[in-house]
Protein backbone atom coordinates (compact mmCIF):
# COMPACT_ATOMS: atom_id res chain seq x y z
CA UNK A 1 0.00 0.00 0.00
CA UNK A 2 1.24 3.47 -0.81
CA UNK A 3 1.90 6.00 1.95
CA UNK A 4 -0.77 7.11 4.40
CA UNK A 5 -2.29 9.97 2.44
CA UNK A 6 -5.09 11.65 4.33
CA UNK A 7 -6.72 12.11 7.74
CA UNK A 8 -10.30 12.78 8.81
CA UNK A 9 -9.73 16.51 9.23
CA UNK A 10 -8.71 16.83 5.59
CA UNK A 11 -11.81 14.92 4.53
CA UNK A 12 -14.01 17.26 6.53
CA UNK A 13 -12.41 20.38 5.08
CA UNK A 14 -12.82 19.08 1.54
CA UNK A 15 -16.44 18.14 2.20
CA UNK A 16 -17.06 21.74 3.28
CA UNK A 17 -15.41 23.10 0.15
CA UNK A 18 -17.29 20.61 -2.01
CA UNK A 19 -20.60 22.01 -0.86
CA UNK A 20 -19.78 25.20 -2.72
CA UNK A 21 -19.07 23.33 -5.95
CA UNK A 22 -21.90 22.18 -8.20
CA UNK A 23 -19.81 19.26 -9.47
CA UNK A 24 -20.95 16.06 -7.82
CA UNK A 25 -18.37 14.52 -5.44
CA UNK A 26 -18.94 10.78 -5.70
CA UNK A 27 -15.88 9.93 -3.60
CA UNK A 28 -17.09 12.09 -0.71
CA UNK A 29 -20.61 10.71 -0.98
CA UNK A 30 -19.22 7.20 -0.61
CA UNK A 31 -16.99 8.23 2.29
CA UNK A 32 -19.91 9.82 4.13
CA UNK A 33 -22.04 6.74 3.44
CA UNK A 34 -19.38 4.41 4.91
CA UNK A 35 -18.82 6.75 7.83
CA UNK A 36 -22.51 6.84 8.69
CA UNK A 37 -22.91 3.09 8.15
CA UNK A 38 -20.10 2.19 10.54
CA UNK A 39 -21.47 4.64 13.12
CA UNK A 40 -25.02 3.35 12.85
CA UNK A 41 -24.08 -0.32 13.06
CA UNK A 42 -21.27 0.14 15.59
CA UNK A 43 -19.06 -1.76 13.18
CA UNK A 44 -15.98 -3.31 14.75
CA UNK A 45 -12.53 -2.78 13.25
CA UNK A 46 -12.40 -6.46 12.29
CA UNK A 47 -15.69 -6.22 10.38
CA UNK A 48 -14.60 -2.99 8.73
CA UNK A 49 -11.36 -4.58 7.50
CA UNK A 50 -13.19 -7.66 6.19
CA UNK A 51 -15.71 -5.53 4.29
CA UNK A 52 -12.91 -3.36 2.89
CA UNK A 53 -10.77 -6.19 1.51
CA UNK A 54 -10.11 -5.95 -2.24
CA UNK A 55 -13.40 -6.57 -4.10
CA UNK A 56 -15.46 -6.84 -0.92
CA UNK A 57 -18.51 -4.63 -0.50
CA UNK A 58 -16.69 -1.51 0.74
CA UNK A 59 -13.83 -1.52 -1.79
CA UNK A 60 -14.42 1.65 -3.78
CA UNK A 61 -11.53 1.32 -6.28
CA UNK A 62 -12.66 2.01 -9.85
CA UNK A 63 -12.61 -1.32 -11.68
CA UNK A 64 -11.87 -0.10 -15.20
CA UNK A 65 -10.36 3.39 -14.87
CA UNK A 66 -6.63 3.60 -14.24
CA UNK A 67 -6.93 7.16 -12.93
CA UNK A 68 -9.86 9.09 -11.49
CA UNK A 69 -10.49 12.54 -10.10
CA UNK A 70 -10.89 12.36 -6.35
CA UNK A 71 -10.55 15.05 -3.70
CA UNK A 72 -10.03 17.61 -6.49
CA UNK A 73 -6.91 15.84 -7.80
CA UNK A 74 -6.22 12.89 -10.09
CA UNK A 75 -5.16 9.60 -8.48
CA UNK A 76 -4.64 6.04 -9.62
CA UNK A 77 -7.47 3.67 -8.73
CA UNK A 78 -5.20 1.77 -6.33
CA UNK A 79 -4.60 4.92 -4.28
CA UNK A 80 -8.29 5.42 -3.53
CA UNK A 81 -8.56 2.85 -0.67
CA UNK A 82 -5.69 4.56 1.12
CA UNK A 83 -7.78 7.70 1.64
CA UNK A 84 -10.51 5.62 3.23
CA UNK A 85 -8.13 3.57 5.39
CA UNK A 86 -6.34 6.73 6.48
CA UNK A 87 -9.57 8.32 7.68
CA UNK A 88 -11.04 5.20 9.25
CA UNK A 89 -7.86 4.29 11.11
CA UNK A 90 -8.29 7.58 12.99
CA UNK A 91 -11.93 6.71 13.56
CA UNK A 92 -10.86 3.43 15.17
CA UNK A 93 -8.21 5.24 17.22
CA UNK A 94 -5.24 3.67 15.42
CA UNK A 95 -2.13 5.82 15.37
CA UNK A 96 -0.74 7.14 12.10
CA UNK A 97 2.41 5.05 12.54
CA UNK A 98 0.48 1.84 13.23
CA UNK A 99 -1.84 2.48 10.30
CA UNK A 100 1.03 3.09 7.89
CA UNK A 101 2.82 -0.04 9.06
CA UNK A 102 -0.18 -2.34 8.76
CA UNK A 103 0.30 -2.73 5.01
CA UNK A 104 3.98 -3.59 5.49
CA UNK A 105 3.05 -6.29 7.99
CA UNK A 106 0.46 -7.64 5.58
CA UNK A 107 2.89 -7.76 2.64
CA UNK A 108 5.56 -9.42 4.79
CA UNK A 109 2.98 -12.00 5.80
CA UNK A 110 2.25 -12.66 2.12
CA UNK A 111 5.94 -13.25 1.41
CA UNK A 112 6.40 -15.45 4.48
CA UNK A 113 3.33 -17.54 3.57
CA UNK A 114 4.62 -18.48 0.11
CA UNK A 115 5.94 -21.95 1.02
CA UNK A 116 2.91 -22.79 3.15
CA UNK A 117 0.49 -21.75 0.42
CA UNK A 118 2.60 -23.44 -2.28
CA UNK A 119 2.33 -26.71 -0.35
CA UNK A 120 -1.39 -26.09 0.08
CA UNK A 121 -1.79 -25.57 -3.65
CA UNK A 122 0.01 -28.85 -4.39
CA UNK A 123 -2.42 -30.70 -2.13
CA UNK A 124 -5.40 -29.15 -3.92
CA UNK A 125 -4.19 -28.68 -7.49
CA UNK A 126 -6.98 -30.82 -8.97
CA UNK A 127 -9.62 -28.63 -7.33
CA UNK A 128 -7.85 -25.48 -8.55
CA UNK A 129 -7.85 -26.84 -12.12
CA UNK A 130 -11.57 -27.59 -11.83
CA UNK A 131 -12.21 -24.10 -10.47
CA UNK A 132 -10.21 -22.42 -13.24
CA UNK A 133 -12.16 -24.34 -15.90
CA UNK A 134 -15.47 -23.26 -14.34
CA UNK A 135 -14.44 -19.60 -14.14
CA UNK A 136 -13.12 -19.56 -17.72
CA UNK A 137 -16.47 -20.92 -18.95
CA UNK A 138 -18.44 -18.41 -16.88
CA UNK A 139 -19.37 -14.92 -18.03
CA UNK A 140 -18.64 -13.60 -14.53
CA UNK A 141 -15.46 -11.70 -13.70
CA UNK A 142 -15.59 -11.23 -9.91
CA UNK A 143 -16.48 -14.04 -7.48
CA UNK A 144 -16.38 -13.23 -3.77
CA UNK A 145 -17.02 -15.79 -1.05
CA UNK A 146 -16.65 -14.48 2.50
CA UNK A 147 -18.26 -15.67 5.70
CA UNK A 148 -21.25 -13.32 5.53
CA UNK A 149 -21.03 -11.91 1.98
CA UNK A 150 -21.02 -13.47 -1.47
CA UNK A 151 -20.65 -11.61 -4.73
CA UNK A 152 -20.77 -12.28 -8.46
CA UNK A 153 -19.92 -9.14 -10.44
CA UNK A 154 -22.43 -6.44 -9.35
CA UNK A 155 -24.72 -8.81 -7.41
CA UNK A 156 -24.21 -9.39 -3.67
CA UNK A 157 -25.83 -11.95 -1.39
CA UNK A 158 -25.97 -11.08 2.30
CA UNK A 159 -28.31 -12.35 5.03
CA UNK A 160 -30.04 -14.45 2.33
CA UNK A 161 -30.92 -11.30 0.38
CA UNK A 162 -29.61 -10.38 -3.05
CA UNK A 163 -28.74 -6.72 -3.50
CA UNK A 164 -26.69 -4.36 -5.63
CA UNK A 165 -25.44 -0.78 -5.57
CA UNK A 166 -27.29 1.88 -7.55
CA UNK A 167 -24.39 3.36 -9.50
CA UNK A 168 -24.91 6.84 -11.01
CA UNK A 169 -24.22 6.82 -14.74
CA UNK A 170 -21.26 9.19 -14.53
CA UNK A 171 -19.62 7.69 -11.42
CA UNK A 172 -16.37 5.71 -11.89
CA UNK A 173 -16.78 3.95 -8.54
CA UNK A 174 -18.23 0.43 -8.11
CA UNK A 175 -20.12 1.36 -4.92
CA UNK A 176 -22.47 4.19 -4.00
CA UNK A 177 -24.50 5.53 -1.12
CA UNK A 178 -27.63 3.78 -2.44
CA UNK A 179 -28.47 0.09 -2.69
CA UNK A 180 -31.46 -1.90 -3.89
CA UNK A 181 -32.85 -5.35 -3.18
CA UNK A 182 -32.71 -7.59 -6.26
CA UNK A 183 -35.78 -9.81 -5.96
CA UNK A 184 -35.56 -11.03 -9.55
CA UNK A 185 -31.94 -12.20 -9.50
CA UNK A 186 -30.00 -15.02 -7.91
CA UNK A 187 -26.77 -16.86 -8.52
CA UNK A 188 -26.87 -19.53 -11.21
CA UNK A 189 -25.96 -23.19 -10.64
CA UNK A 190 -22.57 -22.58 -12.25
CA UNK A 191 -21.93 -19.50 -10.10
CA UNK A 192 -22.85 -21.40 -6.94
CA UNK A 193 -20.43 -24.17 -7.95
CA UNK A 194 -17.65 -21.59 -8.23
CA UNK A 195 -18.52 -19.98 -4.88
CA UNK A 196 -18.64 -23.39 -3.18
CA UNK A 197 -15.23 -24.37 -4.55
CA UNK A 198 -13.76 -21.05 -3.45
CA UNK A 199 -15.05 -21.73 0.03
CA UNK A 200 -13.62 -25.25 0.07
CA UNK A 201 -10.23 -23.93 -1.07
CA UNK A 202 -10.18 -21.06 1.47
CA UNK A 203 -9.93 -18.51 -1.35
CA UNK A 204 -12.06 -15.48 -0.57
CA UNK A 205 -12.10 -13.97 -4.05
CA UNK A 206 -11.39 -14.83 -7.69
CA UNK A 207 -10.99 -12.13 -10.32
CA UNK A 208 -10.98 -13.05 -14.01
CA UNK A 209 -9.05 -10.69 -16.25
CA UNK A 210 -8.53 -10.68 -20.02
CA UNK A 211 -5.41 -12.80 -19.47
CA UNK A 212 -6.00 -15.05 -16.49
CA UNK A 213 -7.46 -15.45 -13.00
CA UNK A 214 -6.28 -14.00 -9.69
CA UNK A 215 -7.13 -16.10 -6.63
CA UNK A 216 -6.96 -13.94 -3.49
CA UNK A 217 -6.08 -15.81 -0.30
CA UNK A 218 -6.07 -12.57 1.70
CA UNK A 219 -6.24 -8.83 1.14
CA UNK A 220 -5.85 -5.45 2.79
CA UNK A 221 -7.08 -2.26 1.04
CA UNK A 222 -5.41 -2.53 -2.41
CA UNK A 223 -2.93 -5.25 -1.34
CA UNK A 224 -3.43 -8.98 -1.81
CA UNK A 225 -1.62 -12.28 -2.10
CA UNK A 226 -2.56 -15.68 -3.44
CA UNK A 227 -2.41 -17.55 -6.74
CA UNK A 228 -2.62 -16.57 -10.37
CA UNK A 229 -3.70 -18.79 -13.28
CA UNK A 230 -2.65 -18.14 -16.86
CA UNK A 231 -3.20 -20.57 -19.78
CA UNK A 232 0.00 -19.31 -21.47
CA UNK A 233 2.22 -19.78 -18.39
CA UNK A 234 2.84 -16.03 -18.12
CA UNK A 235 2.48 -13.88 -15.02
CA UNK A 236 0.24 -10.86 -15.57
CA UNK A 237 2.24 -7.76 -14.69
CA UNK A 238 0.17 -4.91 -16.11
CA UNK A 239 -3.27 -5.14 -14.51
CA UNK A 240 -4.41 -1.78 -13.10
CA UNK A 241 -5.82 -3.35 -9.90
CA UNK A 242 -2.85 -5.60 -9.12
CA UNK A 243 0.57 -3.99 -8.68
CA UNK A 244 2.73 -7.14 -8.57
CA UNK A 245 5.43 -6.92 -5.92
CA UNK A 246 6.59 -10.54 -6.06
CA UNK A 247 5.66 -13.61 -8.11
CA UNK A 248 6.98 -17.14 -8.61
CA UNK A 249 5.81 -20.03 -10.75
CA UNK A 250 4.52 -22.90 -8.61
CA UNK A 251 3.02 -25.25 -11.23
CA UNK A 252 2.09 -25.35 -14.90
CA UNK A 253 -0.15 -22.33 -15.50
CA UNK A 254 -0.03 -21.21 -11.85
CA UNK A 255 1.97 -18.58 -9.98
CA UNK A 256 2.16 -17.39 -6.39
CA UNK A 257 1.92 -13.59 -6.18
CA UNK A 258 2.03 -10.69 -3.72
CA UNK A 259 0.56 -7.36 -4.89
CA UNK A 260 0.90 -3.94 -3.23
Amino acid sequence: MKSFIILVSVFLSIITLGQENTERKFDLEIFEYLNQTTDKESTSLETYLINSKPFSKWDMRPLVAKEVKALDSVYTSSQIPNFIWGAFSRKYKISKEESMDKANHFLSEGIQNQKKLHDYFNLNNTSFHTLSDLILKSSGKIFLNQKTIQRVDHLFKENNLYWSYLIPKDSPYPISSETKIENNFKFSKQQNQILTLLNELNIYCAVKTSKGIFYLADGFTDNSYGFYFNPKNQMEEDHLLFNIMKSAKIADHYFYYVAN
